[in-house]
């Protein structure tokens, strides 16, 4: 087989035969990647085969496209936009690039049946989100976190993850480290000790030149060996009892049909695709596309005043004194009752959309856009319906999104607005048409709970506490989705934690 990147390339274009392999992960994004990583690195003798619904857009396969040239960059992003290819920036309400994900790089999840969510998007390509994400690798605090696994042992899960997602903390800049302590004499002795605002923890490889090396699927795969069949759609899995024997998949560039064979199977698609493909296969737990949270989003743009100058101690333009503003960015943990939201602070030399600067006081220091992530407390009646008689453009059930926000939420969203507000204005003011807004529904593109995890033997869960699906023996689940709690925090490095979590049971049923 020819080697592309670092994965092995198998095409089945023509072919209707079935193949074998040892383990079998639907979707390549982090998540997948994660679990084909743990398993080939502690049993290199077997066979893993991932299948992912989009087309390679990067080279090697799942890097992150803020590594590419304009160009190339947006090439990928636009392959990455589903089946038909829709504008981004036309089907969705915002375009936000850097703290909200680029647009150009997803489609909406169910146009016509999402009004109640209406920025909810997904991405399709080799990595999935993994391609397009920001790289923000926050740790889950308190609550936050599944109370029935052992905060020792999720630690070390963590640990794991960090490992193989190269989390760090980049390099400041003196406009950063002025922003940042700004924030720190804001709050005062208000949070407790290792919740003070600091650097963001991030994929991200800092070069000797000055510039990053941002973390993609590509990152926690590594070396692994593994088969890739790209542009093809996992239809349904094939079920014996209380054991998945495989999936029929189909090419989508030829129409051709395949079956693989596998010991064991691991879906991690997305949060919305991997209740769809069970949904499909007829493995419909109660909780399947039930539980639906985000991060309920207020954002803001403030430009920079004097006092970070003078605190930064020079008046070079920030683009004059680093390459990557951005990798200065800022957060403030989640801190259950203290600071019940996670604040993220992007330091940026342009504003994230066209300022009227003659109406502004902006500096050399430039901008910072400012959000909030709010908790969406998990409820059973937020939720994916699926259809048993219409189809979407991929010819999977139709999804329709139920989802609305309550009283409790309302009152953190003005908690939160209003500590966003208090901490801007120690940076300086607001520009025209960036003052606190709540974005549309969706926009996180954070999207949990649909295939939680659960210790109640799957009243309200889907998985067990090792990602297995209840009353199965051979099939795993993982991504977003698998969180069951109300978050705050950018929930990738968790979902990462669970997938090392879960490794030890898959390993066992191979």
């Amino acid at each position: 087989m020819p080697e592309i990147g670092r994965l092995h390339l198998h095409c089945c274009k023509g072919r209707t035969s079935m193949a074998t392999t040892d383990l079998l992960i639907i979707g390549t994004g982090p998540v997948g990647s994660a679990f084909a990583r743990l398993i080939g690195d502690a049993r290199p003798d077997l066979t893993i085969t991932m299948v992912d619904l989009g087309p390679q857009v990067t080279d090697p396969p799942g890097s992150n496209v803020r590594n590419l040239s304009p160009r190339l960059r947006d090439r990928a992003r636009e392959r990455s936009q589903g089946r038909d290819r829709p504008s981004g920036d036309d089907a969705r309400p915002v375009h936000i690039e850097g703290t909200i994900m680029s647009p150009g790089g997803t489609y909406l999840a169910s146009p016509g049946h999402q009004d109640d969510m209406p920025a909810a998007a997904l991405s399709s390509c080799v990595g999935g989100m993994g391609v397009h994400w920001t790289c923000a690798t926050p740790r889950p605090n308190d609550d936050e976190r599944a109370a029935f696994i052992p905060a020792d042992e999720f630690d070390r899960a963590l640990d794991e993850a960090e490992r193989l997602m190269s989390v760090t903390t980049l390099p400041g800049n003196p406009y950063g480290n002025a922003i940042e302590a700004i924030a720190r004499e804001h709050f005062g002795d208000a949070l407790p000790e290792g919740r003070e605002a600091a650097g963001l923890p991030m994929s991200a490889i800092p070069r000797t030149d000055g510039t990053i090396a941002w973390g993609g699927a590509d990152t926690i795969l590594g070396d692994t060996r593994v088969i890739l069949r790209a542009d093809t759609i996992a239809r349904r899995l094939l079920v014996e009892g209380s054991r998945v024997t495989g999936a029929e998949v189909e090419h989508l560039p030829t129409g051709e049909s395949s079956t693989i064979d596998a010991r064991v199977v691991v879906v991690a698609a997305n949060a919305f695709q991997t209740p769809q493909l069970l949904w499909a296969s007829g493995i419909r737990p109660d909780a399947l596309g039930r539980y639906l949270t985000e991060h309920v989003l207020i954002y803001s743009v403030v430009a920079l005043g004097d006092e970070v100058v003078e605190r930064a101690g020079t008046d070079v333009p920030v683009a004059q004194l680093v390459k990557d503003p951005t990798a200065s960015t800022l957060g403030i943990p989640y801190t259950e009752d203290v600071h019940p939201f996670r604040t993220q602070i992007m330091h940026m030399a342009d504003p994230p959309f066209p300022v009227d600067e003659s109406k502004v006081d902006v500096g050399a220091a430039r901008y910072v856009a400012m959000g909030n992530g709010v908790r969406k407390f998990p409820r059973a009646e937020d939720r994916l319906e699926f259809s048993d008689a219409e189809t979407d453009a991929w010819g999977m059930p139709l999804m329709t999104i139920h989802y609305a926000i309550t009283d409790r939420e309302q009152a953190e969203i003005v908690r939160a607005t209003e500590d966003l507000r208090s901490l801007a204005s120690r940076f300086g003011e607001f520009v025209p048409g960036g003052e606190p807004a709540l974005m549309p529904a969706g926009t996180s593109l954070h999207y949990k709970g649909t295939i939680r995890m659960g210790d109640d033997g799957g009243t309200a869960s889907v998985v067990d506490q090792r990602s297995r699906v209840w009353g199965f023996e051979n099939l795993f689940l993982g991504g977003n989705g698998i969180i069951p709690t109300a978050t705050a925090t950018n929930p990738t490095l968790t979902s990462v934690a669970y997938a090392v979590h879960a490794a030890p049971a898959v390993l066992d049923e191979l």
